[in-house]
């Protein structure tokens, strides 16, 4: 075998071009290889961006949508009162209190609207309350009106040493949290609007609501026997605009706003998927 020094100069030209090309060649590899994966990046954001534009778009119709039909019905009612009808005392109450639903449930979009714009804010709620967990679940639960829902069957547990806890928090805040969980209960154990009512919801629908302690949390469980979440959704449906399913109604942004307003408070709002018999979703506060 003739040593490397012996070899003639061609050839050790030849051996050193060759060397460098293989060294172009891995380089050039390289960047191809990224090039691809900077393009599949690209159109997993663009896919994403067009997906949100899609939801914002479905989001404003919904909202169109979900405005105009109490306004309709305001419109509806001003028209009888302004008409001169002889009106009994039944048919006064029932448009007193058409009026005073509708405009309700307008001042609440506008305020979940509202509350959306602060949904992508990362800074901390103040948190100027001393508030036992038991005036917390009482209020959400007054506030959502579920005690007065007719399609379910509702109830509170508290664990012995939940019943006395206060925790630290802004009471306004963690209260709309959770009446967020439990109108997203409600909406999803009553059939859709959309299809007519046909829909796989159970025949007695259920909703509790659970409130314990663990370690140095204060946990409130809204759990329900509705359509529930596909697990991998779970972190899914968090985000603005999304729906499970498409024909119940809504506009897609309870959840976002709920988990924003969990994590400002120091919390969080997570969905725990162990559960099969319908949604069940743990919102915590630090104590």
């Amino acid at each position: 075998m003739i040593p490397e020094q012996e070899l003639p100069t061609d050839y050790q030209q030849l051996k050193e071009k060759y060397l460098q090309l293989q060294e172009d060649y891995d380089q050039l590899n390289a960047m191809f290889d990224g090039m691809g994966e900077g393009y599949e990046e690209a159109l997993n954001l663009y896919d994403k961006a067009m997906e949100s534009s899609r939801m914002k778009t479905d989001f404003i119709q919904q909202i169109s949508h979900e405005i105009r039909t109490p306004l309709n019905i305001l419109s509806g009612f001003a028209q009888i009162l302004t008409s001169g009808m002889d009106l009994d005392e039944t048919m006064k109450q029932e448009v007193t209190q058409g009026i005073a639903d509708n405009t309700q449930r307008i001042t609440g979009l506008v305020n979940k609207m509202l509350e959306l714009a602060e949904a992508g804010s990362e800074d901390a709620l103040d948190r100027p309350d001393d508030a036992l967990a038991v005036q917390i679940a009482a209020q959400a639960a007054d506030e959502s009106r579920i005690t007065m829902a007719k399609h379910l069957v509702f109830d509170m547990q508290f664990s012995p040493e939940a019943e006395m806890a206060m925790v630290r928090t802004n009471l306004q805040q963690a209260t709309r949290a959770l009446v967020l969980l439990l109108d997203n209960a409600m909406k999803f154990t009553a059939p859709p609007e959309a299809s007519g009512g046909a829909a796989a919801v159970k025949e007695q629908a259920k909703v509790m609501l659970k409130v314990d302690i663990s370690g140095q949390k204060l946990n409130f469980t809204v759990e329900d026997t509705g359509i529930g979440v596909p697990v991998e959704e779970a972190e899914h449906i968090f985000d603005e605009f999304f729906q499970v399913n498409e024909y119940y109604d809504g506009t897609g942004i309870g959840l976002t706003v709920a988990r924003s307003i969990a994590r400002r408070l120091g919390g969080d709002i997570v969905l725990n998927t162990d559960y099969t018999d319908g949604a069940r979703f743990v919102f915590s506060l630090p104590i």
